[in-house]
């Protein structure tokens, strides 16, 4: 055996005996500070155990086996290329996830401390988002893991096979700059794949809009329209809607804040209006997804590093069709505020939309918030 062993958390009587047997003093072994493996395999084959070396004399005491580091090496080498082998089979079907897994990014990590272990999981998983892909339908996430595992609960959050749901839906969406870790953003994620949760609470406010039911004009949109009421549309009934178009003209009009929404509505009770409610969420994205391909959007919301990113989330998905909406440098100087933090700023290296507005938040550290410009927003709305 080759190395040596650190004397520091020896006693003085167990430095005494190892002198003893190396046949030196102890006052040359505490100043040497450690104990050569191979001078006391040598010394061990003068003793009655000579038919022993050392690693065998201690796997024998042990009773377990030793391993050097080359042989620990060599074992987690050939673990892991088995599993890669093992993980690329059961994920045929799926190679944006297998090409994931296999980046070993942060995301991954839980999996690779698994390996083989969480191989059956993996399996379920992937039965899981392969049914989705062949039948592309709206499922509640219970259900599905009731369908897939027999266990209503089995890709809840908190569990490990829940854990890789997101994963797997995570690797097939256009991903985004950072890996869901909040429920809401989760929730949101597996919508991508139709996989629903919370569809009562996930919902979207907005008038002026008919939506249809395969061709047929649904009574309680129609309704909403003729007596000029908004409607807060949980996730829950947009799922069976197919089609949505403004009830007048060939635009609507998004803005992320309740009170600027509700404020254009009283101002213009026919128009077609959206309210987010913020970063928009999966019965949001199913509203505005299901808008004919003809019609513009107009989105106004808050010039803070926040509100530029859902411009540029909505702009990313619907390229070609979005109107930044008094988002520039006139309103920013309008009504500049509050003392933007260095984080918040940090938010707006990954800003591709808007970049004059974006240096001008650099500039100043300020935010303008759309409460300022409503009148603006008010006088723009055209409803011919």
């Amino acid at each position: 055996m080759r190395g040596n062993v650190s004397l520091q958390d020896f006693t003085a009587d167990e430095v005494k005996e190892i002198a003893g047997f190396l046949g030196v003093s102890e006052y040359q072994l505490n100043q040497k500070g450690s104990v050569s493996l191979q001078q006391f395999e040598t010394q061990l084959a003068t003793t009655s155990f000579s038919q022993f070396t050392l690693k065998a004399l201690i796997e024998q005491v042990l009773e377990e086996k030793l391993h050097s580091k080359e042989d620990e090496k060599r074992l987690k080498d050939d673990t892991k290329k088995q599993f890669t082998n093992d993980l690329q089979e059961v994920l045929s079907d799926l190679p944006q996830w297998y090409d994931q897994i296999n980046k070993q990014a942060g995301d991954s990590k839980f999996i690779w401390q698994e390996q083989k272990a969480i191989l059956p999981a993996i399996q379920l998983v992937a039965q899981a988002v392969n049914r989705q892909l062949k039948c592309n339908d709206f499922i509640r996430l219970p259900i599905l893991a009731q369908q897939v595992t027999g266990n209503p609960h089995a890709f809840d959050g908190n569990n490990l096979v829940g854990k890789l749901l997101v994963h797997a839906v995570y690797s097939l969406s256009e991903q985004p700059e950072s890996y869901p870790k909040t429920r809401e953003e989760q929730v949101d994620l597996l919508a991508n794949l139709k996989i629903i949760q919370d569809d009562l609470w996930n919902f979207v406010t907005f008038q002026g809009l008919i939506g249809y039911e395969q061709h047929e004009l649904h009574p309680l949109w129609q309704a909403a329209v003729a007596t000029k009421n908004a409607l807060n549309m949980p996730m829950r009934h947009l799922t069976s809607i197919t089609k949505v178009r403004p009830a007048i003209g060939k635009r609507v009009y998004i803005v992320e804040n309740s009170g600027v929404a509700s404020t254009l509505m009283d101002a213009h009770p026919t128009a077609p209006i959206i309210c987010t409610h913020g970063q928009l969420r999966m019965a949001s994205w199913r509203l505005l997804d299901l808008l004919d391909f003809d019609i513009e959007m107009y989105y106004s919301g808050d010039l803070d590093p926040e509100g530029l990113r859902i411009a540029q989330n909505i702009n990313n998905r619907y390229s070609g069709r979005v109107h930044f909406w008094r988002m520039d440098e006139t309103c920013y100087h309008l009504a500049m505020t509050g003392e933007l933090t260095a984080k918040r700023l940090s938010n707006l290296q990954s800003i591709t939309i808007l970049p004059a507005v974006a240096e001008q938040m650099k500039k100043y550290k300020k935010v303008s918030y759309q409460e300022a410009w409503v009148d603006w927003l008010i006088a723009d709305i055209n409803v011919d």
